[in-house]
């Protein structure tokens, strides 16, 4: 669980105009990423969902243009 809240923490960080968020249903986990949604207009553009935080992360940098944090090594 701990590892879980990292990620979640990690990845708010990184994307802070989403709300993201996981669920454990039976078997596994699910990851969402919301943003501005209004109610009544919500698209492919303002939501997100994924069964892995590595591929959440990955969609949410391709919807906002981010690439991923240079190493500082």
């Amino acid at each position: 669980m701990i590892a879980l809240a990292e990620t979640l923490a990690e990845l708010r960080a990184e994307f802070p105009g989403w709300t993201i968020v996981y669920t454990r249903p039976a078997g596994g986990v699910r990851w969402w990423a919301t943003r501005g949604l209004v109610r009544e207009r919500t698209d492919e553009r303002g939501s997100l969902t994924t069964s892995s935080a590595e591929e959440l992360r990955q969609q949410l940098r391709g919807a906002t243009g981010n690439r991923p944090p240079r190493s500082t090594r």
